[in-house]
């Protein structure tokens, strides 16, 4: 009876190994971020595309700026002539369509 039930079970899987299809990577998804973020190469198959999981660097946050940084960058007089510009930069539909 013994004989009978190791024989039904599945192998078990290869770790070691780079290429992985999709419906064992998903089964095994948190070994293989492991494996990833030790610096080996793991590609996930589906069909005949193959996609690489790998750490991604940790991204710079974007500094704050406090307020009035810009304060002093632009005079009144340009402040004035930018927003007239912009003001005829704007394209109105004509007011007998409205």
């Amino acid at each position: 009876m013994n004989s009978a039930n190791r024989l039904s079970r599945k192998p078990k899987l290869n770790l070691r190994a780079e290429n992985f299809p999709i419906s064992i990577a998903k089964t095994y998804l948190g070994r293989l971020i492991e494996k990833a973020g030790n610096g080996q190469t793991v590609y996930i198959i589906r069909g005949q595309r193959r996609f690489v999981l790998q750490e991604v660097p940790p991204i710079d946050p974007i500094p704050i700026r406090p307020a009035g940084y810009f304060a002093d960058c632009y005079s009144k007089t340009e402040t004035r002539e930018d927003n007239l510009l912009a003001k005829a930069s704007v394209v109105r539909a004509p007011k007998n369509l409205e």
